[in-house]
């Protein structure tokens, strides 16, 4: 299976394969943190960018201290681990020591100014407050702004000295109010730290992806949203006849709405977008219909989509294939776009087609399938459905139909779709 993120595609000149591992199946090789824990993400994302490791045994530890040696390690560690010029000094510090390097980088940045008797103590536990101290003045010194999101966690105790430097860090949400009231003379646990660690540090912007996939003999893609949620919206094409085979790049390379999808001129769909393949011995959408929807079925119960959500769209032979599977299938889907296909008007259709939403797209100008048989079952189906339409484009053929109703259409066909 192929994954294409949306920077690859656009590029247009790399494919990368990868396997792809649905956003709830991430991994977290600890046994004391559980799936359903309020710092889990936390954790993971720690562990994946390799700040912080386990404490042995399977074991993160999440609600032991960490010592203020570690937490100058995981900073410098975060940074790269640049060089530094001088050794910190501190009376119960060496330059040999395991965190000397971290240690250094974080006194050269004033990050850590040790206690007022010369030492630095770096068995010690972190306090919440002196977390919040030495982030504040991260800010200060690297001009990062926090990630996280505004907080509400409520205190007690604290030094006045610390302050300022909690009520910032409350302020840029680095405390989880998952514990209730903090104790900022407390330490700080593993858990909370790795939680402050993923708010400040703003993680890589997810992309959409577009993967390539196979069902039995049928191919698919399938567009995954950047940030994808339960109960999402699936929207599910089906491509023209030279879309057919066992090539999936056809589809994004001339099929109209998927080449558009992996460029990024529709610009990132909130909803899964699925488009399968016909392989090349089948001679249209009909008879593949049940695979078709067994397919649908999988890809909804994968990633938790929102049934009552699933609209359909295609040109062409897909655009026949809309008209069919929605008569065949007419609970299924909750909207249809067919764009350039054949259909009869008959009392079957207009009742099964009566209370389902429809926009049709035609050209004028399309000698391949005339836009009369759509033209004629629209004015039939507005007598009775207030939701069908049918935008003829003027002076247009049958390959110019996707363009027209994609790139000028496009956001307000895509809103309609997933209304």
């Amino acid at each position: 299976m192929r994954v294409k993120p949306f920077h690859v595609l656009l590029a247009g000149v790399l494919l990368i394969s990868a396997l792809s591992v649905p956003a709830s199946a991430a991994y977290v090789p600890f046994s004391d943190v559980a799936d359903s824990a309020w710092y889990y993400k936390s954790v993971e994302r720690v562990y994946e960018e390799d700040w912080m490791n386990g404490t042995g045994n399977d074991r993160f530890s999440p609600d032991d201290s960490l010592t203020r040696a570690m937490l100058a390690v995981i900073l410098w560690r975060i940074e790269g681990c640049p060089t530094t010029g001088q050794p910190a000094i501190f009376t119960d510090t060496a330059p040999n020591d395991w965190f000397a390097g971290g240690l250094s980088w974080c006194a050269e940045k004033g990050l850590f100014a040790g206690y007022p008797n010369g030492s630095f103590g770096p068995d010690d536990a972190v306090t919440r407050e002196q977390l919040a101290i030495v982030f504040f003045r991260y800010a200060e010194k690297t001009g990062a702004v926090p990630s996280g999101q505004v907080g509400h966690t409520t205190f007690k105790n604290g030094c006045p000295w610390a302050a300022d430097a909690c009520d910032w860090a409350n302020e840029h949400g680095l405390f989880t109010d998952a514990m209730g009231a903090l104790d900022l003379c407390a330490p700080a646990s593993r858990a909370e730290i790795a939680y402050l660690l993923d708010q400040y540090f703003p993680s890589e912007k997810a992309v959409p992806t577009l993967t390539e996939n196979s069902f039995g003999s049928m191919g698919y893609l399938l567009y995954t949203p950047a940030d994808p949620q339960p109960d999402m919206p699936l929207i599910v094409y089906l491509h023209g006849g030279h879309g057919k085979g066992s090539d999936l790049s056809v589809l994004t390379g001339t099929d109209g709405f998927p080449q558009y999808l992996a460029d990024g001129l529709l610009g990132e769909v909130p909803a899964y977008v699925l488009i399968p393949q016909l392989p090349a011995d089948q001679r249209g959408w009909k008879p593949a219909a049940e695979t078709v929807m067994q397919l649908i079925n999988k890809v909804c119960e994968e990633n938790h989509i929102d049934c009552s959500r699933i609209s359909l769209t295609g040109h062409s032979m897909g655009g026949t294939g809309t008209w069919d599977l929605a008569l065949t299938y007419p609970d299924v889907f909750s909207r249809i776009a067919p764009m350039s296909g054949s259909v009869d008007t008959t009392p079957e259709t207009l009742a099964i087609l009566g209370n389902t939403p429809v926009w049709a797209f035609v050209g004028e100008d399309d000698a391949v399938v005339k836009p009369e048989s759509s033209e004629r079952l629209i004015a039939a189906l507005e007598q009775q459905n207030a939701d069908a339409q049918i935008t003829v484009f003027p002076e247009t053929d049958h390959v110019g139909v996707p363009q027209k109703a994609w790139l000028e259409h496009g956001a307000e066909l895509l809103n309609w779709l997933l209304a």
